[in-house]
């Protein structure tokens, strides 16, 4: 019952961001107060059963979790920021009670050894989850950590002190406080500056403005992390939170992030390179018109888009309800672009799927239909994947591979090719730097010191962007990836260099690769899936070797 009402309350409150505070007290105190039982499902006669009983329980507290990653999302006041932190932390305790059961531990042994793959894939990844887990203390740290840089980097406080007088811009001279200090939007100076070393100088200064603020948040993470790594018999963490991914090894990582490491345009400098390339002319659409666009280009995979009212829309796959869509329309929007939020996750036999979709009125370039197509192929892998177990739909490398390939392929159909000197595409190719770089600070940040693979992040920068930073290594305080992600925030740039490999090579047609991709039925493995698609298991060493074919080329 809990988690029916609790997704009444969400659905009714989902695009009120000022409306929140009612919905997440409502949450927090259903938060605090969960517990799961395992009672009937020790008391079943079959492994299968005892699954499916499992299952029922443990879903009320995986949509909890889920809960409080879509309220995060929001604006929050401190209590509300609080109440979230509190909720995530009393989950992760009673997951970790769980992960304690003797009983549970021995089951999902029993299932990782079962020849039915969606039993067998629920207990490799439950046996891996129990692993994995830490104590109290060392959660405490992590998530009270990761809040406090995410905060730190959202302030808008932070202002960087123009020691040059001729690097302030004439506005900033109109009174004394904004003689020392800057203000203003980072984009914004740079677009009025014209001095090159004024911009090197205040993009870095950028850069690094959040370096005092976290250094002792993020240096508590990496020593806990370090410490966590080390209980479990690795020499670091990168080493550890690797070992159960397809690039097994820190050195796998640099050898896929070499392979995608591209010279561009410095960030300072990328303004004036844009403004001299062409803009991709797209028509300009509503963002109703391109939703339109979309499901019909969908069709073709059996799916199908009813419409309950201008605020709803229910998705089906051949007469199977997969769940519903919800509609945020209009001035609530930020940026005119869309934004896809998951409320719950659809599993086979235990509940549907919920979303709620951020619909601009108008898109009007490039980009912001680019948005919405990625955005409605999240929402369709989110729904239609055919697994009986949350774990096994959520967890691994499958869900956003299947994503990327199917917003690649709408991408084709609804969109014009991008020429290679498009505005878009080099700006596409610098944010990939952007990645890749800072994949490598990720990286190299988790590593222990003797073992790091990447020592000049420095000369790692200019190889990206042309130019040196000596002190490249402090931009490991300027995104939230290095605390929350660490080791693994290349990831979406492996997935996404994947299913550009599937949609260029694959030797299945387009409806056998969205079956199998999207939906898998039949539970197979990720590289048994690969097997097929590609008619024989491609190794690492292969896709790492034709991805760094597979980019636009940066122009210098």
């Amino acid at each position: 019952m809990l988690k029916r009402i609790l997704a009444v309350s969400l659905a009714l409150n989902f695009s009120v961001a000022a409306q929140a505070a009612s919905p997440i007290t409502l949450l927090s105190e259903q938060c605090i107060d969960y517990r799961v039982s395992l009672s009937q499902a020790k008391a079943s006669d079959t492994q299968l059963d005892a699954s499916v009983r499992l299952e029922r329980e443990l879903i009320g507290l995986f949509n909890l979790k889920d809960s409080v990653r879509f309220y995060r999302h929001y604006p929050l006041n401190r209590q509300d920021r609080e109440s979230l932190l509190q909720c995530q932390l009393h989950l992760a305790d009673e997951f970790d009670r769980l992960a304690q059961d003797a009983w549970l531990k021995a089951q999902s042994q029993q299932w990782a050894a079962s020849e039915s793959p969606g039993l067998h894939h629920l207990g490799q990844l439950l046996t891996q989850q129990i692993a994995e887990q830490i104590s109290q203390e060392q959660k405490a740290k992590l998530h009270t950590a990761q809040a406090s840089i995410a905060h730190g980097l959202k302030q808008k406080d932070l202002s960087l002190i123009i020691g040059q007088d001729q690097c302030r811009l004439p506005d900033e001279q109109v009174d004394t406080q904004a003689q020392t200090r800057f203000d203003n939007s980072i984009a914004s100076y740079l677009i009025h500056q014209q001095d090159e070393t004024c911009k090197r100088l205040v993009w870095q200064a950028y850069q690094v403005r959040a370096k005092q603020k976290n250094q002792a948040a993020l240096s508590l993470i990496l020593e806990t992390r370090q410490a966590i790594a080390l209980e479990h018999g690795f020499r670091d963490y990168a080493n550890w939170s690797l070992s159960h991914r397809q690039l097994a090894h820190p050195a796998q990582v640099k050898q896929y992030l070499d392979s995608q490491t591209q010279r561009g345009p410095s960030p300072w400098a990328l303004g004036a390179v844009l403004a001299e390339l062409p803009k991709v002319e797209v028509s300009a659409l509503t963002g109703q018109a391109l939703l339109e666009a979309i499901q019909s280009s969908l069709e073709p995979f059996g799916l199908k888009f009813e419409t309950v009212n201008d605020k709803m829309l229910r998705l089906w796959h051949q007469g199977r309800l997969l769940g519903e869509l919800f509609l945020a329309e209009g001035a609530r929007l930020q940026k005119n672009n869309a934004r896809l939020s998951p409320l719950r996750q659809a599993v086979v036999g235990q509940q549907f799927g919920q979303l709620t979709l951020s619909l601009p009125d108008e898109l009007d370039g490039y980009r912001s239909q680019e948005l919405l197509i990625s955005a409605m192929a999240e929402m369709v892998s989110r729904m239609i994947i055919g697994g009986r177990y949350y774990l096994n739909n959520t967890l691994g490398d499958d869900q956003a591979i299947a994503r990327y390939w199917l917003s690649q392929y709408l991408t084709d159909r609804l969109l014009p090719k991008l020429p290679s000197n498009s505005r878009e595409a080099q700006l596409k190719a610098f944010s990939t730097q952007l990645k890749v770089f800072r994949s490598k600070l990720a990286l190299s940040a988790y590593q222990a010191p003797e073992n790091r693979l990447y020592s000049d992040m420095s000369h790692e920068f200019t190889l990206s962007f042309g130019k040196p930073w000596p002190q490249a290594k402090d931009a490991i305080y300027s995104f939230t990836g290095a605390a929350t992600q660490g080791p693994l925030y290349y990831l979406p740039l492996w997935h996404q260099s994947l299913a550009r490999e599937i949609h260029a090579r694959a030797r299945l047609d387009t409806r056998a690769l969205f079956e199998l991709l999207l939906i898998n039925e039949q539970q197979l493995t990720l590289e048994e899936r690969l097997t097929i698609i590609f008619g024989s298991a491609p190794s690492v060493a292969t896709i790492l070797e034709r991805s760094q074919h597979d980019q636009p080329k940066p122009i210098h």
